[in-house]
């Protein structure tokens, strides 16, 4: 029986079998930056999900809206804006009061179509009058407004009225002062008298007691008068700017008028170089003499060495 050699043992036995890799396979170990990566968006994640536990997905979706926002209301706000347009209120009671003021039995018609421009359609044009009598209204001045509610008002207005009684040489014309108070409405985009107008009172005469006058100085009243009476005499004659100092501004008084004489010239107590005094006038208009008090301010004006005091202003007392 033939022997069959043994395999001869390996000079590697005892070590581990390690398997051979294909080419192209090669193990590659994973950068740290992705690693870092991953990790970063888990804690992300998770952080995503707590915070939808807390405060509920629903807000997410569909999240709470603000309380309407609350305002005060300002009573005096409001009320200016319900108010009548003042200007258009006075605009429109005045030319009523001409309207309605003024009558002839002649032409009814007339104050009707006059008076049917600022009240409301459907409105009796009549207003109150019986078609008697004939009267005229020769000027208005809108006073007195009073806003009575949202959109409603009163106007006081004065009307100077004229009116004739009596016929041929017995005609008889009065004039006088007459006081309306007239209700409007605004409506539409404009103002209409909505109610029946009534004559009311006219304001009477008050005490009023004037202030002292100031002291005066005699010297400068007596030195400066003939300068005054030269301007007034030029002021009346329209050529004041040859009287008056250099750069005053002076309006003529106009046609018709001339200086009947300076009653009276006191310069009040001062130092300066512009000095006001009072003078009392006599202007010669419509065939008969005007007595007027001014406040006129003097200016020393030099030239050449000497100074001479002119006319700066005129105003009312």
């Amino acid at each position: 029986m033939t022997d069959v050699p043994e395999p001869e043992e390996s000079q590697d036995a005892g070590a581990e079998t390690r398997p051979t890799q294909a080419a192209g396979w090669a193990e590659e170990d994973e950068p740290s930056g992705h690693i870092v990566a991953r990790r970063t968006g888990r804690v992300v994640l998770w952080l995503v999900i707590g915070l939808a536990a807390l405060t509920g997905v629903k807000t997410w979706i569909a999240p709470a809206q603000p309380p309407a926002r609350t305002t005060t209301s300002d009573p005096q706000a409001q009320a200016a804006r319900d108010d009548v347009p003042e200007a258009e209120a006075a605009q429109v009671a005045a030319r009523f009061t001409r309207s309605y003021l003024t009558w002839s039995e002649d032409d009814p018609k007339a104050r009707e179509s006059e008076l049917a421009r600022d009240l409301p359609k459907g409105a009796d044009p009549k207003a109150g009058w019986d078609g008697q009598g004939t009267q005229l209204v020769a000027q208005t001045i809108p006073g007195k407004i009073t806003q009575t509610s949202p959109h409603h008002a009163r106007v006081v207005v004065d009307a100077r009225i004229s009116t004739t009684t009596g016929s041929g040489t017995k005609t008889k014309t009065v004039s006088t002062w007459r006081a309306l108070e007239v209700p409007v409405a605004e409506s539409g985009g404009r103002v209409l008298v909505t109610g029946q107008p009534a004559l009311v009172g006219l304001p009477e005469a008050v005490t009023y007691t004037e202030p002292a006058a100031p002291d005066t100085d005699a010297d400068l009243s007596s030195s400066t008068r003939s300068t005054v009476e030269a301007f007034l005499t030029a002021w009346a004659a329209g050529t004041a700017d040859q009287t008056a100092a250099p750069g005053a501004d002076i309006a003529p008084l106009g046609d018709g008028i001339v200086l009947g004489g300076l009653d009276s010239w006191n310069v009040q107590d001062g130092s300066d170089d512009k000095r006001t005094g009072l003078a009392v006038v006599g202007w010669k208009t419509g065939g008969a003499t005007l007595q007027q008090t001014y406040r006129i301010t003097l200016t020393r004006v030099s030239a050449s060495g000497a100074s001479r005091w002119q006319v700066w202003s005129v105003t009312a007392q």
